[in-house]
């Protein structure tokens, strides 16, 4: 019995630690991608994934991103505050193309449409949870420098590439 208790009370103390861990480390996401920026305030995901020797998937196609649809500034707004529809480059990742276009109203990232995702067996499956979250994520941080959806790395790095691209002609 007094090894049943102690067995708890271990879990239970590392379980305390995790959450702790965790709770303080929310305030600073860990990004899937390095920090590297071309543009001030906009950082870049062109560095390729946080795991090492992890396949990147071959580069965007394409030399520059394109804007496709991309609308004229606001009225008062300057070319640091764009406004429009922005679309990224197409990222070809092991299980297919990612591709993304950026909304943006007065610099403010205000929507991400996926246009390109992939496809075929599981992946439709985590797509269908992992294209969400990464959404709402770069809502939230207003930029590409997004976490990494467990399970659906090559989607959240071809996202986040996509992503970039976009707001890089958005900014550029």
């Amino acid at each position: 019995m007094s090894k049943t208790t102690t067995a708890l009370f271990a879990t239970c103390a590392g379980l305390a630690l995790v959450i702790g861990a965790k709770a303080e480390s929310a305030g600073a996401p860990h990004s899937a991608l390095a920090a590297t920026s071309r543009h001030p305030g906009v950082p870049s995901s062109a560095a390729g994934p946080a795991n090492p020797g992890a396949p990147t998937g071959a580069a965007p196609s394409g030399a520059a991103p394109s804007s496709g649809g991309t609308s004229s500034p606001a009225p008062g707004s300057t070319a640091a505050s764009p406004s429009g529809r922005f679309t990224g480059s197409v990222v070809d990742t092991r299980y297919g193309p990612v591709q993304v276009q950026a909304d943006l109203t007065a610099g403010r990232l205000t929507g991400v449409t996926v246009l390109q995702q992939t496809t075929g067996g599981h992946s439709s499956q985590i797509d269908s949870y992992a294209l969400p979250q990464l959404k709402s994520e770069a809502l939230a941080a207003q930029s590409a420098d997004i976490d990494v959806v467990s399970g659906a790395t090559y989607t959240s790095d071809g996202y986040a590439q996509s992503l970039q691209a976009a707001l890089d002609a958005a900014h550029g």
